[in-house]
């Protein structure tokens, strides 16, 4: 995703659908086992937490261990950095395509991939833009054909990705191309509102309804009437809301704090977290009759790093809004590091550093001087490995270095080096657990 004054919409000229195989993963070993979970969408992630597509109880498992992306030529699996490792019999698995069954292991759990006979046909768009969001690739593209088709709906859709993706982007553009477009566009972060004062943001109170109502106030859902209501993170809202949230998107009508009777809404919404609601729903720490009702329309934002066709144009698109100038470009060799780091921060992470080295030029590329550093060293040693694992190794030796300089900088304290080096602290908490790094402050 980029963010800066709206680009002009490129269609180029690709094919408008894809044909991969769904699969089907099959715990058959470990504390999972008898589960089933079929993949039909271009990537899914497995793993023990809460942005984890397939989340599994094994101890042995990291948050997010093994990503799967199906393609035209097969089924991709790649390990995400995970402590324990992915096995295929005894041989460690850090990236292959697989276009036949198998079973991999992963802690003590042991998963049969079982990759369907017949081809399913994904469509893609025929445009590379969706808004001020950019992708060229064909998970992205397949995503915006989705989106064209919803945005023109009154359907409540649901966007699923990591912090950083753009989410609240997408969110806007889907607003843009609505029928509702000239209504309002109300944002409502549920992660960021005191929980004695979210149902009264919601759906507004009246006068002496508590403590400090001194006025009557309206809430964001009538806020947002005849337009768009973004509840972001929803994940994050407490449970004992979401029987309220959920009788006010199936009645279409709220009742103010203190109020006696309830006001009907207009309001089309479109919800969005960083975490996978349906196996939050499944464990009970979200409501499944709330999620049933929120992913109306499900799409899930792919992070940064499993699109890597993708860096190039963003960066570039981003930096020429900077510049106010459409021929600015990157020097080969800093374009040839942004295309090979992971980006745990997503595409904020990328604007960030974009900014930098627009304000800075080649002065404020230290982001990047320390894996160079490394890279430069070792070219003897890593002349010798496949591409993605040399890749992988400079990238660890540059968290290795980096994580822990911020950290200090940062006396330990996690918010404040997630903020000085531009992720998310959900992104630095990955870090720190791939490094086994502790800290003294939360």
């Amino acid at each position: 995703m980029s963010k800066g004054s709206e680009p002009t919409k490129t269609v180029i000229s690709t094919p408008n659908s894809m044909s991969v195989r769904a699969v089907t993963l099959h715990v058959t070993k470990g504390p999972d086992a008898g589960r089933v979970a079929r993949v039909d969408q271009p990537t899914f992630t497995i793993g023990g937490g809460d942005s984890a597509d397939f989340r599994l109880t094994d101890p042995g498992i990291s948050r997010a261990h093994l990503h799967l992306a199906l393609g035209p030529g097969g089924v991709r699996l790649r390990d995400a950095g995970s402590k324990n490792g992915t096995f295929m019999g005894n041989a460690r698995v850090h990236e292959l395509t697989l276009t036949g069954d198998a079973a991999v292991t992963m802690g003590g759990t042991t998963l049969a991939i079982a990759i369907a006979a017949q081809v399913t046909d994904l469509p893609m768009s025929a445009n590379d833009r969706f808004g001020e969001a950019i992708g060229n690739s064909p998970i992205m593209r397949h995503l915006f054909a989705s989106l064209e088709k919803a945005a023109a709906s009154e359907l409540t859709i649901l966007l699923e990705g990591e912090s950083g993706v753009g989410k609240d982007l997408l969110a806007r553009a889907i607003h843009a191309k609505s029928p509702r477009a000239q209504g309002p566009f109300v944002v409502a972060d549920c992660g960021a509102i005191p929980e004695n004062l979210i149902e009264s943001e919601l759906f507004g109170h009246e006068r002496g309804s508590f403590t400090g109502a001194e006025q009557a106030r309206r809430g964001v859902f009538e806020e947002a009437a005849g337009g768009t209501l973004f509840l972001d993170e929803i994940g994050e809202l407490p449970l004992d809301m979401q029987p309220k949230l959920l009788r006010a998107l199936e009645a279409r009508e709220v009742r103010p704090v203190g109020a006696q009777a309830t006001r009907t809404i207009d309001v089309r919404v479109i919800a969005a977290t960083n975490r996978r609601l349906a196996e939050a729903s499944r464990t009970g720490e979200f409501r499944s009759d709330l999620f049933y009702r929120l992913a109306v329309v499900r799409a899930t934002i792919p992070p940064l790093r499993e699109r890597s066709e993708d860096i190039l144009p963003i960066a570039r698109a981003l930096m020429r809004a900077l510049k106010r100038d459409e021929a600015a470009d990157f020097p080969e060799d800093f374009a040839s590091m942004l295309a090979a780091y992971p980006w745990p921060g997503n595409v904020r992470e990328l604007r960030n550093v974009v900014e930098r080295h627009a304000a800075l030029g080649n002065d404020g590329d230290a982001l990047f001087a320390q894996a160079e550093a490394v890279a430069m060293s070792a070219d003897d040693e890593l002349a010798r490995l496949p591409y993605h694992e040399a890749r992988k190794i400079v990238v660890d030796r540059f968290e290795e270095a980096y994580v822990p300089r911020v950290l200090a900088r940062a006396s330990n304290v996690v918010s404040r080096a997630a903020e000085y080096a531009g992720v998310s602290r959900p992104s630095l908490y990955r870090m720190l657990e791939r490094l086994r790094l502790t800290t003294d402050k939360g």
